[in-house]
This record gives C-alpha cells, sequence and structure tokens, in this order.
C-alpha cells in the first residue's frame, strides 16, 4: 500500500469513528505512522482528504460494478449485475460508519459537485448496458442515456448510505431484485 492509499484508509477509519470534525491532521498522521508534515506533501489539508476519499469509495463502487456487468453476457444479466454490486460494496463501505450524517453533510453541503460528476458516470455506464441490451434485441429501443437516468433515480435507495447504513442486505438485495424485474417489463423488446 502506497503512502496516499494508507493515508485515505486511516482517514477513512477515523472519519468514520471520530467524524470529520473531531478528526485532525496530527491523527492521521500518527496512524499512517508518519509526521504531519510528510502528510502535507501528500495533501494540502483534511478537505483534500475528505475529498479524495469520497472519490476513491465511489470509483471503488462504480469499478466494481462495471466490471460484475462486462462479465455478464445476457444484457438484463449485466444490469442486475452492476445495480447489486454496487448496492453490496456500498452496503459494505457504510454499514459501520458511526459518523455518517457527519460526513453527508459535509460533502453534500461542500462538495455536492463531485457527488453530480460521479452521478453522471453511473449513468453513463448504465447507458453502456442499456444499449447493449437494444442491440441484443432484449431491450426495446429507445434512448439509452435517458432509460439509464430513469433507473438511477428509481434505484436511488439502493446506494444512498443512509438506506444503506439502516436496512439489512438481504432485504435491499430483495427489493432490489424485484424493482429490477419490475423495470424489465418495461425495457423488455416486444416479441
Amino acid at each position: 500500500m502506497d503512502a496516499t492509499e494508507q493515508i485515505l484508509s486511516a482517514a477513512r477509519a477515523r472519519f468514520s469513528d471520530y467524524g470529520p470534525s473531531k478528526t485532525t491532521m496530527a491523527e492521521i498522521a500518527a496512524d499512517c505512522g508518519m509526521s504531519v508534515g510528510n502528510l502535507y506533501r501528500h495533501f494540502a489539508n483534511k478537505q483534500a482528504i475528505i475529498v479524495a476519499s469520497m472519490r476513491q469509495q465511489l470509483q471503488e463502487k462504480l469499478d466494481a460494478g462495471v466490471a460484475a456487468a462486462a462479465a455478464e453476457t445476457d444484457a438484463l444479466a449485466a444490469l442486475r449485475a452492476f445495480l447489486q454490486t454496487r448496492l453490496r460494496l456500498g452496503h459494505a463501505q457504510f454499514v459501520g460508519t458511526r459518523h455518517l450524517f457527519d460526513l453527508l453533510h459535509l460533502i453534500e453541503s461542500q462538495h455536492r459537485e463531485e457527488l453530480l460528476a460521479y452521478e453522471q458516470q453511473v449513468i453513463a455506464a448504465m447507458a453502456t448496458i442499456i444499449a447493449r441490451g437494444v442491440t441484443q434485441g432484449q431491450f426495446a429501443n429507445c434512448d439509452a442515456r435517458q432509460v439509464a437516468y430513469d433507473i438511477h433515480q428509481a434505484t436511488l435507495r439502493y446506494n444512498h448510505p443512509i438506506a444503506l447504513q439502516r436496512n439489512p442486505l438481504d432485504r435491499l438485495c430483495a427489493d432490489l431484485d424485484r424493482l429490477i424485474d419490475l423495470l424489465y417489463s418495461g425495457l423488455r423488446a416486444s416479441e
């Protein structure tokens, strides 16, 4: 693990256990076994660490979803794999976060543009899956980007940290499967 990864891992643990406002750069540095000066060579301030940590977590979810979808040849199975993988990873990321509300408030109030940029990446990844389904004849001809946007909106519960933290994973997975089946009834190509 390189220094940046070590810092982000230590910061995530601190933010989760103590909250961002009660976490200091000195504590993160100590958790990494480095000097505060060395920490500042990697990150200008705590806000930079928060943003980098958030980006890393979001990118991990997106990459895992895309990889799971790519492993499926069937477009519906790919869509299901994309959504379920992201749900499972998100649940694992947030279930033990004690100061989740503090983190969410900080990110929502000060770094909303990061969340919106990520949302566009998720929609683009789903649009690729939808377009594949149209090409395969599994999904009806449609505006893949619009359908991906609509699916994203319909599945927000399965990606929102508070919903992930407050609900058992097996219930969320079952609920999401039923929703995907319902969505497919609208996407399915006519025979």
